[in-house]
């Protein structure tokens, strides 16, 4: 899904109860006002290296499981 838009996206993630993990503000805006549609995990951190933000996500995820299984589905990772 590299070269779809964020509607594409969006729908596929929907139809498919796929998680979007982004740094694209847009889709955190989305589903903010969305009344239904996929997880979204926003992570906003700085320039990285690919490799440190691997590890960071890694220990995170129990976190953004929990977010998950609450309910939760705008997760913000800062």
């Amino acid at each position: 899904m590299a070269s779809a838009g964020d509607d594409e996206i969006w729908r596929y993630a929907d139809a498919n109860a796929a998680i979007i993990v982004t740094k694209d503000e847009d889709f955190a805006n989305r589903r903010i006002l969305a009344s239904s549609g996929p997880v979204v995990i926003w992570v906003r951190l700085g320039n990285a290296r690919n490799s440190a933000r691997i590890e960071w996500l890694e220990r995170g995820f129990p976190f953004m499981h929990e977010a998950i299984v609450r309910g939760e589905t705008l997760i913000e990772i800062a």
